[in-house]
């Protein structure tokens, strides 16, 4: 018992800084703004959240007295506490668990696999209650100050607090625990960061989305009538997922029944852990060691296919393009924010024609009319240059080499041809995003495919343009020193030069469509203008590119 509750404590500490912050405060006394700082801007963002969560919730409680069911604020703090934990601690248990950099020291140590996975485990649920605390809280508050149902609700309720997150996670880590036992998902977890992130990106922005068309005015009205409307639906909810129903009756009601429910939320809630300590006894360590088994190749190699691959050989331009790519896409980190503008865009076009389908049809039968077709191609075209090249790959592509980048010095390929593997690898991945926001606004506004076509190449010669100009930035001015891949890309000003030059271009593009609609030019012809603009510019900005290459190179010092 004293291994585990040193282990807790070491992991309490290292998770939350508690040594660091300590030494920060009383010997760093120079930098103790920079927590303060952070707390405030904490204080300040979260409590505006918080403050519209409340007058949701409000809203709520009076549309659930009006029904007799004031529990009902209860029931949905309840529900979406534990549906916010369960789906985000799918992604959090598997990092935790099995991919934390401590792992690899913690299993030699004379500890049970229980010591490990329970101390992990209160660490993520710590971690949770500053999520599921500012859900409950208000909920928990509103029911009381309205109902004053008396002393035992608050006493009560500091559990359910404390319980409200262990049944969602408990679940989770026993899926995880047999998953990981029978996929070897270690094995493939850069991909698993990736995806988690996404993710949670498009749930982000649909929960942003949907926030934003409560009606303007009485809103507390809005949800007033809405839960009056919907209660039903709700309670059918709350009896498809029984530990928020127990949890609820086990608050709101003060009698004999309410404590029934109140002790069988318990009791489940401590079963289910107990499960998973004996589970995690049987299964922690097994997956853990598959996660780094390898297989034996069985194919058998004959001589003649090993000269085969030996005399195969490759353009340098060629392998260094496929480099860039595998290390792209093996750090979370660069894939996420080189891919984030291509799927937000898309995605937040496409919203409004799934949420609001009956609204849209009157605007985009409007926007389809024939009068509008060279507004809409051209605006069609502003939006897709800008979402493709909203991305971090060419202006970061040195930095990302950091203390590397003596390999790109001594390798026998000249600085030019290393520079056009970084400016394919960037055209890639804005002609990825090109296609794919084109295909959605093309579908979405059924554009003919001349059209569609016209709105590619403008973009294609435009990204041409931005991603030489990106990537010139980078070759001049690279920031190689980091020790966090984070720092290469969100702490590099290169990337708000990015922003500017893409702005930059697309304000040069819209005052040469003025013009030219002001003299009255036919709308192939500006098209055309607009396209050798784009060429013109990249000429001058790929010769510069390339003459500075062989020079910058050798200069540079990882």
């Amino acid at each position: 018992m004293k291994q585990f509750i040193s282990l807790l404590i070491t992991s309490l500490n290292v998770n939350f800084g508690i040594s660091a912050l300590r030494y920060r405060f009383t010997k760093e006394k120079k930098r103790i703004w920079e927590p303060i700082l952070i707390g405030l801007s904490i204080i300040l963002g979260g409590g505006s959240i918080i403050a519209l969560y409340t007058v949701f919730l409000q809203g709520v409680y009076k549309g659930g007295q009006m029904l007799n069911s004031p529990e009902l604020v209860l029931l949905i703090a309840i529900l979406a506490c534990q549906f916010m934990v369960f789906i985000f601690g799918i992604f959090y248990v598997i990092s935790a668990f099995y991919f934390s950099n401590d792992i690899d020291l913690l299993v030699p140590l004379p500890l049970k696999p229980y010591h490990i996975l329970v101390s992990k485990f209160i660490i993520i649920t710590v971690n949770e209650y500053l999520v599921a605390w500012p859900v409950l809280l208000p909920a928990i508050i509103i029911y009381g100050t309205g109902m004053r149902p008396g002393l035992m609700y608050w006493l009560k309720s500091l559990l359910v607090l404390l319980l409200t997150p262990v049944i969602p996670l408990v679940l989770v880590s026993i899926f995880v625990l047999i998953l990981m036992r029978v996929v070897s998902i270690r094995k493939n977890r850069d991909v698993m960061v990736v995806l988690g992130s996404l993710l949670g990106l498009l749930l982000g922005l649909t929960i942003n989305y949907f926030a934003q068309k409560l009606p303007e005015g009485n809103s507390q009205q809005f949800i007033q009538d809405m839960i009056v409307a919907r209660a039903d639906v709700i309670k059918l909810i709350g009896q498809r997922v029984p530990p928020s129903t127990w949890a609820t009756y086990g608050l709101a009601m003060q009698t004999l029944e309410g404590w029934m429910y109140f002790i069988l939320y318990l009791l489940i809630s401590l079963t289910l852990f107990g499960l998973l300590m004996w589970l995690g006894n049987l299964f922690f360590y097994k997956g853990l060691l598959a996660g780094q088994e390898v297989n034996r190749g069985r194919k058998k190699l004959s001589a003649q296919s090993i000269n085969a691959q030996l005399e195969k050989a490759s353009s340098p331009v060629i392998a260094l393009f496929l480099k860039e790519w595998k290390l792209f896409l093996r750090t979370p980190v660069y894939a996420m924010n080189g891919l984030a503008g291509m799927i937000m865009v898309p995605f937040l076009i496409l919203m409004p024609f799934i949420a609001r389908a009956e609204e849209m049809k009157a605007l985009l039968t409007q926007i389809r009319q024939p009068q509008f077709a060279m507004q809409v191609t051209l605006g069609s075209a502003g939006l897709v240059l800008f979402a493709s090249s909203i991305n971090i790959v060419a202006c970061t592509s040195i930095s990302r080499e950091g203390k590397t980048f003596w390999i790109s010095k001594m390798i026998p390929v000249p600085a030019r041809q290393q520079v056009t593997a970084k400016l394919l690898h960037s055209m890639a991945i804005s002609g990825i995003g090109v296609v794919v926001t084109t295909a959605v606004i093309g579908i979405a506004l059924k554009l003919s495919i001349i059209r569609m076509f016209t709105i590619f190449i403008l973009c294609l010669l435009g990204n041409v343009l931005l991603n030489a100009l990106n990537l010139l930035i980078d070759l001049l001015h690279p920031r190689l020193e980091w020790d966090n891949p984070q720092e290469a890309v969100k702490q590099n000003l290169n990337g708000l030069f990015s922003i500017l030059f893409t702005l930059a271009v697309l304000a040069l593009s819209a005052i040469l469509t003025a013009l030219l609609v002001q003299l009255r030019a036919s709308e192939w012809i500006i098209h055309a203008a607009l396209g050798l603009t784009m060429g013109f510019l990249a000429i001058p900005t790929l010769a510069i590119l390339y003459t500075l290459a062989e020079s910058q190179y050798r200069r540079l010092e990882a």
